[in-house]
């Protein structure tokens, strides 16, 4: 299952704010590092970390999604090897226990139901 990409609140806030910090004057700058472009420059940083944190999140689900299927085919070839032994050797056999199998000797036999008899208390 694909996670959904992160958004950032911060990021629209910010973009919002500076396009109306733009609109008073596009050159403002309030000294102390405070500027309309240092203030773009930090909107960008945060922008492009994000489209890589979005990226690697979908590395991850793309690597995830590979490792499932890696670990479904290996089952069912393991699943068709001790099917192998068993043809061969037999589903009782030593071999079949030595493969992972559960020998048909050693499994619990299914027990019937035994019917109750209701007494009813009057």
């Amino acid at each position: 299952m694909a996670q959904r990409k992160r958004n950032s609140i911060a990021l629209t806030k910010a973009e919002r704010r500076i396009e109306g910090i733009q609109m008073i004057n596009p050159e403002l700058a309030f000294g102390n590092g405070l500027s309309v472009a240092s203030y773009n420059t930090k909107i960008l940083e945060l922008r492009d970390k994000l489209a890589a944190y979005n990226q690697a999140r979908a590395m991850v689900d793309k690597t995830q999604n590979a490792l499932v299927e890696a670990e479904r085919e290996l089952n069912t070839y393991s699943e068709q090897m001790l099917l192998s032994v068993a043809s061969r050797y037999g589903k009782n056999s030593d071999e079949y226990g030595m493969a992972g199998g559960t020998r048909k000797s050693e499994r619990k036999k299914a027990r019937p139901a035994v019917n109750q008899t209701v007494v009813s208390a009057d």
